[in-house]
């Protein structure tokens, strides 16, 4: 088990403005007081933040292709659908993680709505998407540099809810690991608080039939092609 804190964020200007809806060809056509809203609140998140993440590998003890069971070593077992169980042909674990910005930037989010702030709030928000992603792309980077160095290959990662695996696996994922070390608790309706958390999965094993790439994202495999959110490859 690995917990990661005490990262300092890289936040994306032109992500920030995409998640406000400022997408493709919009981009070029943000007037200049969106510009500076936004620029202040990725300013102001910087001072918000408190990421943490935690993951750990677990070793496969079967998989049933059929059923679309994984069985974990420790006892454990993951549902997965279709398109994700193709992606573990050739692997022997899953490494999985949770990665959050903490609850104060959320927050202040509320504060401003409550305020009319609205531009403000609505671009704060953008800012801690944008900043739970990257955190939890730079840890599942470590897991793939890891992995690399012990000549082994990774899968592309995968999320409850994104594709077509159902949200409810989330309750697995918080069962298999001590999320509650880096402060995140788990809904009955199986959504995350802090809301700023995102939890993935990476397969790991020296044969994998479809392995990962330095571009990889959960868009791939997202079969919701129109969402103004997705990224193009």
């Amino acid at each position: 088990m690995k917990i990661t804190k005490n990262i300092k964020l890289k936040i994306n200007e032109e992500e920030v403005l995409r998640y406000q809806g400022c997408h493709n060809d919009k981009l070029k056509k943000v007037n200049n007081a969106i510009m500076k809203i936004t620029r202040e609140e990725i300013e102001r998140g910087h001072h918000l933040f408190e990421p943490k993440g935690i993951s750990s590998p677990v070793k496969i003890k079967q998989i049933s292709f059929s059923s679309g069971i994984v069985e974990l070593i420790n006892g454990f077992s993951l549902n997965f659908s279709p398109s994700i169980m193709n992606l573990l042909k050739g692997v022997s674990y899953l490494v999985l993680g949770v990665a959050t910005i903490g609850s104060s930037l959320e927050n202040k989010v509320f504060e401003l709505f409550s305020q009319g702030e609205y531009p403000q709030a609505i671009a704060l928000d953008a800012v801690g998407t944008v900043s739970v992603r990257s955190l939890s792309s730079y840890m599942r980077s470590l897991v793939c540099q890891e992995s690399k160095e012990q000549n082994l290959q990774t899968t592309k990662y995968f999320s409850p809810g994104s594709g077509d695996w159902d949200i409810s696996q989330q309750k697995n994922i918080f069962q298999i690991i001590p999320v509650d070390k880096i402060g995140v608790k788990l809904t009955e309706s199986y959504m995350m608080i802090p809301q700023k958390s995102l939890s993935w999965i990476i397969g790991i094993g020296k044969n994998i039939t479809i392995s990962s790439n330095k571009n990889d994202n959960s868009c791939q495999i997202c079969q919701a092609t129109n969402c103004q959110f997705r990224e193009t490859f």
